[in-house]
């Protein structure tokens, strides 16, 4: 069986996307727009397969395709409630890339990456305490920074 070639599949979904967007803007078909982050979708998804593809298993590929998939997603939950939220979730970005330096970490094994991870996702955690819930929760950002001390110097010992 034949591989499908990657430009005939990119030149694919172009053709797609461009129809159901000119279709949308003349008024034929409606909702078009909000799916745009299907893309994002298929473009981490692809990295996704390339890391998984390759023998030589290339730990930036499984970071990427980890962290495009997951903006895709959270864009579609804004495309599908109010992009007015961003104002309060916008530490959700600093989750997402600790989620690709964590499938780094299990796809390497390199502390590095957990430790990013970690402290990422805990960085995310108390910005959105502090500026999506409460201002007065601010301290938590200094139990944050001192469980990823502790967290460093027990793997670097």
């Amino acid at each position: 069986m034949r591989r499908v070639r990657s430009i005939f599949v990119l030149a694919l979904l172009l053709i797609i996307a461009g129809t159901a967007l000119t279709l949308e803007n003349i008024g034929i078909i409606v909702g078009a727009s909000k799916i745009w982050p299907i893309f994002l979708l298929f473009l981490g998804g692809g990295f996704i397969v390339l890391f998984l593809e390759h023998r030589r298993r290339e730990v930036s590929l499984i970071f990427l395709g980890t962290t495009i998939s997951l903006l895709g997603l959270f864009f579609f939950y804004f495309n599908f409630t109010t992009w007015a939220h961003m104002a309060t979730m916008w530490p959700v970005f600093l989750g997402i890339a600790g989620a690709g330096f964590f499938a780094m970490y299990i796809s390497g094994k390199a502390h590095l990456f957990l430790f990013l991870a970690v402290a990422l996702v805990m960085l995310a955690a108390v910005f959105y305490l502090v500026f999506g819930i409460s201002l007065h929760l601010w301290p938590l950002s200094l139990v944050a920074f001192g469980a990823s001390l502790l967290l460093a110097d027990h793997y670097y010992r």
